[in-house]
C-alpha cells in the first residue's frame, strides 16, 4: 500500500512562495487586504501542492463554518433536484457551501444525517423530512442549541419552527376541480403516505373540491402508496381491473401519473378519452409523455432560494421578528393533453 504523504500546511505554502503564513491564510480566505494577483498565486500553489484546509478547526476558531447541511429524501426526484439548484446558487451568493445528505426516504437514515451534520458544526440545517417522519424529536440537537433549522416542502407534524412549503391544499383542489370541469364525476386519487404533511394537504384539497361540487368521497378510489413508478404501476393494475373504471385520476406526483398512463396504454384504456389524468410537480416527464400530462406547477428552484434566504437571515441576525416563519408558495395548474375533452 502506498504510504500517505504528510499534510501540507499553510507554512509549507508560505515557504515556497516566500510569504508569511498570515498572508497565505488571508489569501486563501479571499481577504480583500491581499491583492488579487497574490490571492490567485497562493490558491494556485495550494492546489498544486495538494493543500486541504482544516475547516473544522477553522470553524472552531471563528465559531462559523460557512457550511449549511441539507437533508433530502432523494436527489433523483425532479422537484428536489431543482430545489437543490436554487439552494446551491443562493448559498454561494451568500458565501456558504452546501453538504448534502440523502435519507432515501427512511427515518433511520434521516436520524443519522442529523447527528452527522450536528457533529460537523454546520451553521444551519435545511431539511425535507422523509415520507414516514412523524416527529421532529431527532432534530432536537439543533433546536436545543439554537442552530437555525428550516424545513421546506415536507414538514414533520406539529413542527413550530421555520418552514417553506407549497400551497398543497390549493394544488389538490385545483387538480380535482379541473377534472370536474372536464366532465369527470368518478375521480380516483393516488396519494403519498398520509404520515406526510403535503399528501395530507393534497388529499384534503381533493376532498374539498369534490364536496364543493356535490360529489361524495369514495374510499375505494383512494390509493395510498409511496408514489414510486413501481408502486403506482401496481395501484394502476388494481384500479384498471375494476368493473367500473373512474373517469378521472389525480396523482399526487408526476412519477405516479406517468406510470398510470403507461399502464393504461398496456390495458388499451384511452387517456384522456376514458380517463383524464392530472399529476403534480411539472417535472420533465410530464412534457414528454404521450399524451402530455396536465399537472400542478410548484417551483422547486424558487423554494430552494427562499429556504436559503430564510436560514441565512436566521444565522446572521439575532432579531428574527422580520423573518417569515411559515412561507407558502402559490401553485398553478398547467393544462395539457391528458385532460383534453369535453370543455376544451
Amino acid at each position: 500500500m502506498k504510504e500517505r504523504t504528510s499534510k501540507i500546511t499553510i507554512y509549507d505554502i508560505a515557504k515556497v512562495l516566500s510569504l508569511s503564513a498570515s498572508t497565505v491564510s488571508r489569501a486563501l480566505q479571499n481577504n480583500p487586504l491581499i491583492n488579487q494577483e497574490t490571492r490567485e498565486r497562493v490558491k494556485g500553489t495550494a492546489l498544486e501542492m495538494g493543500y486541504v484546509p482544516n475547516w473544522i478547526a477553522s470553524s472552531l476558531r471563528k465559531k462559523r463554518s460557512n457550511i449549511l447541511g441539507l437533508i433530502v429524501p432523494r436527489t433523483s426526484m425532479y422537484f428536489q433536484s431543482t430545489a437543490i439548484s436554487g439552494i446551491q446558487h443562493d448559498a454561494h451568493k451568500y458565501g456558504f457551501s452546501i453538504v448534502i445528505g440523502q435519507s432515501d426516504d427512511t427515518v433511520e437514515m434521516e436520524k443519522e444525517l442529523v447527528q452527522t451534520f450536528f457533529s460537523l458544526r454546520v451553521d444551519g440545517l435545511l431539511a425535507v423530512s422523509s415520507m414516514f417522519t412523524t416527529t421532529y424529536e431527532h432534530f432536537s440537537p439543533f433546536i436545543r442549541n439554537n442552530i437555525p433549522l428550516v424545513f421546506y416542502d415536507r414538514v414533520p407534524a406539529d413542527f413550530k419552527g421555520y418552514t417553506i412549503t407549497g400551497d398543497d391544499f390549493r394544488g389538490g383542489y385545483l387538480a380535482t376541480e379541473h377534472l370536474i370541469k372536464q366532465g369527470c364525476r368518478r375521480i380516483a386519487i393516488f396519494s403519498g403516505m398520509l404520515t406526510c404533511n403535503l399528501y395530507q394537504q393534497r388529499l384534503s384539497g381533493y376532498k374539498a373540491a369534490l364536496a364543493d361540487n356535490n360529489i361524495s368521497f369514495d374510499e375505494q378510489l383512494l390509493y395510498v402508496h409511496t408514489l414510486t413508478s413501481e408502486a403506482a404501476t401496481i395501484a394502476a393494475q388494481e384500479l384498471l381491473s375494476q368493473e367500473i373504471l373512474p373517469d378521472g385520476l389525480f396523482a399526487a406526483n408526476d412519477t405516479s401519473a406517468v406510470a398510470f398512463i403507461q399502464e393504461a396504454r398496456r390495458h388499451d384504456v384511452s387517456i384522456p378519452g376514458t380517463i383524464k389524468v392530472v399529476g403534480y410537480s411539472n417535472d420533465q416527464s410530464s412534457r414528454i409523455i404521450t399524451p402530455s400530462l396536465t399537472t400542478i406547477e410548484q417551483s422547486g428552484y424558487n423554494m430552494g432560494q427562499k429556504a436559503v434566504e430564510t436560514i441565512v437571515q436566521l444565522i446572521n441576525s439575532s432579531e428574527t421578528k422580520d423573518v417569515t416563519k411559515n412561507f407558502v408558495f402559490p401553485v398553478e395548474l398547467i393544462p395539457r393533453e391528458s385532460t383534453e375533452g369535453k370543455n376544451n
